[in-house]
C-alpha cells in the first residue's frame, strides 16, 4: 500500500498533463534516435503508446545477445518480443521515473557501441 501511495503522490506532484507530455517528449527522442540508427518501429505512428515501444530487430542482429550485453555491461534492461515477435522485436519501456532523456540518451549510446 505504501508504494502504490507514494506512487500516486509523485503522479499528482508532477501533475497528469506534465507527466503526459513527458513521455509524449521522451517516446519523441526515442523515436529519433532510433530512427537515425536505421530502426523502425513495429507499430505506425498514429497506433503507439509512448509508454512502450516494438522496434523492429535488424536483420543480423542477435536479439539475447544483444539485450544481455545491454544488461551486464550498462545496466539497461529491454523486453524481448513475446509469442510470434519473440526475437523480432524489442520492447522498450518508458513508464513513470524510466520515462527520462538521459534513460534514452544511455540505451541509444549503448546500442551504438553494441551494434
Amino acid at each position: 500500500m505504501y508504494a502504490l501511495r507514494e506512487a500516486l503522490r509523485l503522479v499528482l506532484e508532477e501533475g497528469l498533463e506534465k507527466r503526459f507530455a513527458r513521455h509524449r517528449e521522451n517516446h519523441l527522442l526515442l523515436r529519433d534516435r532510433l530512427q537515425d540508427l536505421g530502426f523502425e518501429f513495429l507499430v505506425a505512428e498514429p497506433y503507439r503508446l509512448p509508454m512502450l515501444n516494438a522496434v523492429i530487430i535488424p536483420d543480423g542482429v542477435d536479439d539475447a545477445s544483444v539485450r544481455s550485453r545491454l544488461l551486464n555491461e550498462y545496466n539497461i534492461e529491454i523486453g524481448g518480443g513475446l509469442g510470434a515477435f519473440a526475437g523480432k522485436v524489442w520492447r522498450i519501456g518508458l513508464m513513470g521515473e524510466s520515462s527520462d532523456a538521459n534513460h534514452v540518451h544511455m540505451l541509444v549510446e549503448a546500442l551504438k557501441t553494441i551494434l
